[in-house]
């Protein structure tokens, strides 16, 4: 059975989901002092690395890490605002150092999530 179909409707027409979880999708673009080589091959891996960790520990950075050419990198938030989103990932160290080139952040409307915990 699709995951979006309403049983409750008649001849299977797509039902519109409602949306569990609003989350922020922030798109990151390599910078001027990217190296060649992963992440942690890159200069202030380490500091990079504990900024990540305490977004984790705050319930805020859900996923994240770069494209498989390394050309820039994905993240994903929750439990902030877009706003909010973009003046905490500016504070990154990989941005300071050129790392990183913030590239995007937008709002997304999650309505499907099979990774998603069952509550």
């Amino acid at each position: 059975m699709p995951l979006l179909r309403d049983p409750t409707r008649s001849r299977g027409r797509l039902a519109v989901a409602r949306t569990r979880i609003v989350r922020v999708v922030v798109r990151w673009r390599a910078g001027p002092a990217w190296k060649s080589g992963s992440p942690e091959q890159q200069t202030g891996w380490d500091e990079h690395a504990a900024f990540i960790d305490d977004l984790i520990e705050r319930g805020i950075f859900v996923m994240g890490g770069p494209f498989a050419d390394y050309s820039g990198s994905h993240t994903l938030l929750e439990n902030v605002s877009e706003e909010e989103a973009r003046e905490l990932v500016l504070q990154d160290p990989f941005v300071a150092t050129g790392v990183f080139e913030l590239d995007d952040v937008r709002a997304w409307n999650v309505y499907v999530d099979k990774l998603a915990r069952p509550q």
